[in-house]
Protein backbone atom coordinates (compact mmCIF):
# COMPACT_ATOMS: atom_id res chain seq x y z
CA UNK A 1 0.00 0.00 0.00
CA UNK A 2 0.93 3.16 -0.92
CA UNK A 3 0.86 5.92 1.44
CA UNK A 4 1.65 9.82 1.20
CA UNK A 5 5.33 9.11 2.58
CA UNK A 6 6.22 6.68 0.15
CA UNK A 7 4.74 8.38 -2.66
CA UNK A 8 7.04 11.13 -1.46
CA UNK A 9 9.73 9.41 -1.35
CA UNK A 10 9.43 7.16 -4.95
CA UNK A 11 8.43 10.83 -6.31
CA UNK A 12 12.10 12.48 -4.81
CA UNK A 13 13.69 9.63 -6.80
CA UNK A 14 12.72 11.10 -9.99
CA UNK A 15 13.61 14.08 -12.30
CA UNK A 16 10.81 16.62 -11.67
CA UNK A 17 9.49 15.44 -7.98
CA UNK A 18 6.27 18.16 -8.38
CA UNK A 19 5.28 16.30 -11.67
CA UNK A 20 5.47 13.14 -10.54
CA UNK A 21 3.75 14.23 -7.11
CA UNK A 22 1.11 16.40 -8.84
CA UNK A 23 -0.21 13.26 -11.15
CA UNK A 24 -0.13 10.45 -8.26
CA UNK A 25 -1.45 12.71 -5.86
CA UNK A 26 -4.76 13.73 -7.89
CA UNK A 27 -5.34 9.72 -9.08
CA UNK A 28 -6.95 8.22 -5.89
CA UNK A 29 -5.27 4.59 -6.79
CA UNK A 30 -2.00 6.06 -5.82
CA UNK A 31 -3.38 5.71 -2.47
CA UNK A 32 -3.50 1.75 -2.71
CA UNK A 33 -0.77 1.12 -5.29
CA UNK A 34 2.77 -0.79 -5.37
CA UNK A 35 5.63 0.60 -6.55
CA UNK A 36 4.59 -0.55 -10.08
CA UNK A 37 1.21 0.50 -9.16
CA UNK A 38 2.68 3.79 -9.39
CA UNK A 39 4.89 3.40 -12.36
CA UNK A 40 1.43 2.61 -14.07
CA UNK A 41 -0.69 5.67 -13.24
CA UNK A 42 2.45 7.74 -14.44
CA UNK A 43 2.41 5.70 -17.89
CA UNK A 44 -1.36 6.61 -17.70
CA UNK A 45 -0.48 9.88 -17.93
CA UNK A 46 1.54 9.78 -20.70
CA UNK A 47 -0.78 7.46 -22.82
CA UNK A 48 -3.70 10.99 -21.67
CA UNK A 49 -1.01 13.78 -22.72
CA UNK A 50 -0.34 11.96 -26.01
CA UNK A 51 -4.06 11.72 -27.02
CA UNK A 52 -4.51 15.10 -25.92
CA UNK A 53 -1.57 16.20 -28.36
CA UNK A 54 -3.08 14.22 -31.09
CA UNK A 55 -6.27 16.21 -30.79
CA UNK A 56 -4.13 19.21 -30.84
CA UNK A 57 -2.25 18.13 -33.68
CA UNK A 58 -5.50 17.90 -35.60
CA UNK A 59 -6.84 21.00 -34.44
CA UNK A 60 -4.01 22.76 -36.08
CA UNK A 61 -3.44 20.86 -39.00
CA UNK A 62 -7.09 23.26 -39.93
CA UNK A 63 -6.27 26.08 -38.25
CA UNK A 64 -2.79 26.51 -39.30
CA UNK A 65 -2.43 24.44 -42.83
CA UNK A 66 0.98 25.72 -43.44
CA UNK A 67 2.48 23.59 -40.57
CA UNK A 68 0.89 20.49 -42.02
CA UNK A 69 3.84 18.43 -42.98
CA UNK A 70 5.69 19.09 -39.32
CA UNK A 71 2.46 17.99 -37.72
CA UNK A 72 2.09 14.93 -39.66
CA UNK A 73 5.44 14.04 -38.71
CA UNK A 74 4.08 14.73 -35.23
CA UNK A 75 1.09 12.64 -36.25
CA UNK A 76 3.07 9.55 -36.92
CA UNK A 77 5.36 9.70 -33.68
CA UNK A 78 2.45 10.91 -31.30
CA UNK A 79 0.57 7.33 -32.64
CA UNK A 80 3.74 5.22 -31.56
CA UNK A 81 3.67 6.58 -27.83
CA UNK A 82 0.37 6.30 -27.50
CA UNK A 83 -0.35 2.96 -30.00
CA UNK A 84 2.95 1.16 -29.14
CA UNK A 85 4.77 2.81 -26.57
CA UNK A 86 2.18 2.95 -23.78
CA UNK A 87 0.66 -0.61 -24.82
CA UNK A 88 4.13 -1.99 -24.57
CA UNK A 89 5.08 -0.24 -21.28
CA UNK A 90 1.92 -1.67 -19.67
CA UNK A 91 2.23 -4.83 -20.56
CA UNK A 92 5.87 -4.92 -19.84
CA UNK A 93 5.03 -4.17 -16.26
CA UNK A 94 2.14 -6.32 -15.88
CA UNK A 95 4.39 -9.16 -16.76
CA UNK A 96 7.00 -8.24 -14.33
CA UNK A 97 9.66 -7.37 -17.30
CA UNK A 98 10.05 -3.40 -16.50
CA UNK A 99 13.66 -3.17 -18.72
CA UNK A 100 11.28 -3.62 -21.78
CA UNK A 101 8.67 -1.01 -19.74
CA UNK A 102 11.70 1.40 -19.09
CA UNK A 103 12.81 1.25 -23.04
CA UNK A 104 8.87 1.87 -24.05
CA UNK A 105 8.81 5.44 -21.93
CA UNK A 106 13.05 6.12 -22.92
CA UNK A 107 11.41 6.15 -26.85
CA UNK A 108 8.61 8.24 -25.89
CA UNK A 109 11.01 11.03 -24.69
CA UNK A 110 12.74 10.63 -28.20
CA UNK A 111 9.72 11.13 -29.86
CA UNK A 112 8.83 14.04 -28.58
CA UNK A 113 11.92 15.30 -29.44
CA UNK A 114 11.57 14.40 -32.63
CA UNK A 115 8.01 15.88 -33.24
CA UNK A 116 9.73 19.23 -31.84
CA UNK A 117 12.72 18.82 -34.60
CA UNK A 118 10.12 18.36 -37.12
CA UNK A 119 9.37 22.10 -37.01
CA UNK A 120 12.58 23.58 -36.97
CA UNK A 121 13.54 20.93 -40.26
CA UNK A 122 11.03 23.12 -42.15
CA UNK A 123 12.08 26.10 -40.48
CA UNK A 124 9.07 26.48 -38.40
CA UNK A 125 8.00 27.95 -34.78
CA UNK A 126 6.45 24.44 -33.06
CA UNK A 127 3.16 25.28 -31.36
CA UNK A 128 3.66 22.24 -29.86
CA UNK A 129 6.79 22.92 -27.68
CA UNK A 130 4.93 23.03 -24.30
CA UNK A 131 3.17 19.85 -25.02
CA UNK A 132 6.68 17.90 -26.26
CA UNK A 133 8.41 19.09 -22.80
CA UNK A 134 5.33 17.95 -20.84
CA UNK A 135 5.35 14.85 -22.52
CA UNK A 136 9.25 14.49 -22.33
CA UNK A 137 8.93 15.15 -18.27
CA UNK A 138 6.11 12.85 -17.78
CA UNK A 139 7.69 9.96 -19.82
CA UNK A 140 11.25 10.54 -18.09
CA UNK A 141 9.37 10.39 -14.07
CA UNK A 142 7.91 7.07 -15.61
CA UNK A 143 10.86 5.68 -16.84
CA UNK A 144 12.64 6.77 -13.52
CA UNK A 145 9.72 5.00 -10.88
CA UNK A 146 9.84 1.84 -13.39
CA UNK A 147 14.17 1.99 -13.29
CA UNK A 148 13.11 1.93 -9.50
CA UNK A 149 11.52 -1.82 -10.26
CA UNK A 150 14.86 -3.45 -12.21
Amino acid sequence: MADRQFIENTCKGTPSNNLCLSILLANPKSQNADLTGLALIVVDAVKNKGVKTLQQIDSLKKSMPELTPALMQCGDVYKIVVGVNVPLTINALNLGNPKFGEDGMADTTTESQACERSFQQHGQTSPLTNMNKDMEDTANVARAIIRMLL
